[in-house]
Protein backbone atom coordinates (compact mmCIF):
# COMPACT_ATOMS: atom_id res chain seq x y z
CA UNK A 1 0.00 0.00 0.00
CA UNK A 2 1.19 3.37 -1.01
CA UNK A 3 0.19 6.10 1.29
CA UNK A 4 0.34 9.08 -0.88
CA UNK A 5 -1.56 7.59 -3.58
CA UNK A 6 -4.30 6.33 -1.03
CA UNK A 7 -4.45 9.50 0.56
CA UNK A 8 -4.76 11.17 -3.15
CA UNK A 9 -7.48 8.86 -3.17
CA UNK A 10 -9.16 9.31 -0.44
CA UNK A 11 -9.01 13.20 -0.88
CA UNK A 12 -10.10 12.80 -4.07
CA UNK A 13 -13.17 10.98 -2.89
CA UNK A 14 -13.89 13.20 -0.57
CA UNK A 15 -13.83 16.37 -2.74
CA UNK A 16 -16.27 14.14 -5.14
CA UNK A 17 -18.32 12.97 -2.50
CA UNK A 18 -19.07 16.67 -0.52
CA UNK A 19 -20.54 17.75 -3.92
CA UNK A 20 -22.75 14.66 -3.46
CA UNK A 21 -25.74 14.38 -0.72
CA UNK A 22 -23.52 12.10 1.77
CA UNK A 23 -24.30 12.71 5.77
CA UNK A 24 -21.85 13.78 8.30
CA UNK A 25 -22.15 10.43 9.43
CA UNK A 26 -21.49 8.61 6.14
CA UNK A 27 -18.65 10.52 5.49
CA UNK A 28 -17.14 10.00 9.78
CA UNK A 29 -17.76 6.23 9.17
CA UNK A 30 -16.17 6.31 5.66
CA UNK A 31 -12.87 8.00 6.70
CA UNK A 32 -12.59 6.33 9.78
CA UNK A 33 -12.95 2.86 8.49
CA UNK A 34 -9.92 3.78 5.82
CA UNK A 35 -7.71 5.77 8.49
CA UNK A 36 -7.71 3.00 11.15
CA UNK A 37 -7.36 0.17 8.23
CA UNK A 38 -4.29 1.91 7.62
CA UNK A 39 -3.25 1.84 11.47
CA UNK A 40 -4.20 -2.05 11.30
CA UNK A 41 -1.98 -2.25 8.41
CA UNK A 42 0.88 -0.26 9.84
CA UNK A 43 1.10 -2.51 12.91
CA UNK A 44 0.94 -5.64 11.09
CA UNK A 45 3.88 -4.22 9.24
CA UNK A 46 5.15 -3.81 12.50
CA UNK A 47 4.32 -6.61 14.22
CA UNK A 48 6.33 -8.52 11.56
CA UNK A 49 10.11 -7.30 12.59
CA UNK A 50 9.23 -9.87 15.46
CA UNK A 51 9.53 -12.89 13.05
CA UNK A 52 12.61 -11.85 11.77
CA UNK A 53 16.01 -12.25 13.14
CA UNK A 54 16.44 -9.08 14.17
CA UNK A 55 17.92 -6.98 17.44
CA UNK A 56 16.14 -6.05 19.66
CA UNK A 57 15.83 -6.19 23.61
CA UNK A 58 13.02 -6.22 25.91
CA UNK A 59 13.39 -2.39 26.49
CA UNK A 60 13.02 -1.90 22.78
CA UNK A 61 9.70 -3.13 22.78
CA UNK A 62 8.28 -1.98 26.14
CA UNK A 63 9.08 1.85 24.72
CA UNK A 64 7.78 0.84 21.95
CA UNK A 65 4.53 -0.08 23.36
CA UNK A 66 4.79 2.55 25.72
CA UNK A 67 4.82 5.29 22.84
CA UNK A 68 2.13 3.54 21.00
CA UNK A 69 -0.27 3.32 24.12
CA UNK A 70 0.64 7.03 24.42
CA UNK A 71 -0.43 7.95 20.66
CA UNK A 72 -3.63 5.97 21.26
CA UNK A 73 -4.60 7.55 24.74
CA UNK A 74 -4.27 11.04 23.10
CA UNK A 75 -5.98 10.06 20.01
CA UNK A 76 -9.22 8.81 22.08
CA UNK A 77 -9.20 11.31 24.17
CA UNK A 78 -10.00 13.80 21.10
CA UNK A 79 -12.80 11.75 20.81
CA UNK A 80 -14.00 12.87 24.59
CA UNK A 81 -16.66 16.11 24.44
CA UNK A 82 -15.10 19.22 25.96
CA UNK A 83 -17.23 19.66 28.53
CA UNK A 84 -16.38 16.17 30.03
CA UNK A 85 -12.81 17.54 29.89
CA UNK A 86 -13.73 20.30 31.70
CA UNK A 87 -15.13 18.60 34.64
CA UNK A 88 -11.99 17.69 36.08
CA UNK A 89 -10.99 21.07 38.04
CA UNK A 90 -8.88 22.02 40.59
CA UNK A 91 -10.67 23.20 44.06
CA UNK A 92 -8.53 24.11 47.14
CA UNK A 93 -10.39 23.07 50.39
CA UNK A 94 -9.57 25.33 53.32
Amino acid sequence: MNLSKNLAKETEKVSKDLNSVESRRDIFCRLATSRVEKVAYALDILSKLSSRRSDYTEEDIKNIKKFLQSELDKTLAAFTPANETAKKTFVLKA
